[in-house]
């Protein structure tokens, strides 16, 4: 019998969903069926989400972890215990200095597993980045913050879900900063590791489409002239490279032939101009404002599987039973995916 992927969720934030999340995704049924979930956490703080919500969770805390691969078959959910929270720090929904840090350790053990090959990919809960920054991790988010412990290197964000699949060419930065980052090496850069993904995925010869920048591409420089300057030669240098990328194509259009299937996956120029459609066919809001939260955000670039929900720490829910953990289970069956599950 093929071995299922072992893969570690960081359970986040402790005072968000990050651990009642972890704690559901565990025990659904296509969860076990592709992969191992283990969570890097802490255990009291997962039993008192547990007790607190009524979820039926059998938790196991790890004893060797040079033997993590033998939990696979275990019908608990095995814990790595860091035992970083207070008593007084089990609280829902505050920004605390402590539980910052916690969940910086998390994802610094869980990279370090991955990285002397203990586990074969790690999905992360959600962090608040305030909390993490007064924790004493100086970091805007998750990927600035894997790259470093990857020992640098030059990550990729992307948005997938399905046949959605959307790289970034910046991401956590101002506008005005990100509007100077469009140029032809990053664009060429990002385009060919989302080709590497989307080969890895589809195993196939993916079509993927380059976004402009301006309103309807530049118009031939009529709106801008990075089009003209800095996205078409990267596009032509791609092709020269056997990438098959077509574009500039305008921002306004091309998320709706991603979405029906002529293109596998899209370079978008900035964070939003990403996130914004990507959001848009991942999210569904009703009339209360109440979220089903589909899609996973993957860090390609890097020397480890990466991936993650797509929703925040959700602290005006936490502790109340009503996060959604469909986008943890869609993080963990695409880490295993990617972590060669079959």
């Amino acid at each position: 019998m093929k071995r299922r992927p072992v893969i570690a969720m960081t359970m986040g934030d402790p005072a968000g969903v990050g651990p009642e999340v972890c704690l559901k995704a565990a025990l659904e049924p296509s969860v076990r069926k592709k992969c191992a979930p283990l969570i890097v956490g802490d255990m009291a703080v997962l039993r008192k989400h547990a007790r607190r919500m009524k979820i039926t969770a059998r938790l196991e805390r790890i004893k060797d972890e040079a033997k993590l691969a033998q939990y696979g078959d275990s019908v608990l959910t095995p814990v790595l215990d860091l035992k970083n929270v207070a008593p007084g720090h089990r609280v829902f929904g505050k920004v605390l200095p402590e539980l910052g840090a916690a969940a910086g350790q998390y994802i610094e053990k869980a990279v370090s597993l991955a990285r002397e090959g203990l586990v074969d990919a790690i999905a992360t809960a959600p962090i608040n980045k305030e909390s993490l920054q007064a924790g004493g991790y100086d970091y805007p988010g998750h990927t600035e913050m894997l790259a470093d412990l990857c020992g640098g290197g030059r990550p990729v964000m992307m948005l997938a879900h399905r046949g959605i699949r959307i790289a970034h060419v910046s991401t956590h930065c101002p506008l005005r900063v990100a509007l100077r980052r469009v140029k032809r090496k990053r664009i060429v850069y990002v385009a060919r590791v989302l080709d590497d993904a989307l080969r890895l995925l589809d195993r196939k010869t993916p079509r993927i489409g380059v976004a402009g920048l301006n309103p309807h591409a530049g118009e031939g420089g009529l709106f801008g002239k990075e089009e003209v300057e800095e996205i078409a030669p990267a596009v032509a240098d791609l092709r020269e490279m056997r990438v098959d990328a077509h574009g500039p194509e305008p921002p306004d259009t091309i998320f709706g032939k991603l979405r029906g299937g002529y293109y596998a996956g899209v370079v978008a120029m900035y964070h939003d101009q990403g996130h914004i459609p990507g959001k848009l066919m991942c999210f569904r809001f009703d009339s209360r404002g109440q979220a089903s939260v589909r899609g996973v955000n993957v860090t390609l670039g890097l020397p480890i599987i990466r991936t993650s929900v797509e929703h925040g720490t959700g602290y005006p829910i936490a502790g109340h039973g009503l996060a959604d953990p469909s986008s943890m289970v869609d993080a963990l069956i695409l880490a295993a995916r990617m972590a060669g599950d079959g």
